[in-house]
């Protein structure tokens, strides 16, 4: 069963050149990613009249911890944990 956070959680993520997440860092410990199981993106229209479209990176990976679904906001370049799967 997967936990939906109510609020998500900002990582700190090293990626490669194309954006494929290599490392988290979680709670100040480094996760290694050793699998990405699945990546989509979903464009979200601007929340106020003269806001930018955001687009967000959507990664479902894998580390000797656990399985999560990470995302990066594309404007804010930002990081973010928003699912623990079990």
């Amino acid at each position: 069963m997967a936990k939906l956070l109510e609020k998500p959680e900002e990582l700190k993520v090293t990626s490669n050149i194309e954006g494929t997440p290599l490392t988290i860092s979680r709670n100040g410990k480094v996760e290694r990613v050793t699998r990405i199981y699945q990546q989509w993106k979903v464009q979200e229209p601007p929340k106020q009249l003269f806001d930018q479209e955001t687009l967000k990176s959507y990664f479902r990976v894998k580390t000797s911890k656990g399985l999560y679904d990470i995302f990066r906001d594309t404007v804010s370049n930002a990081w973010f944990l928003g699912r623990v799967c079990e």
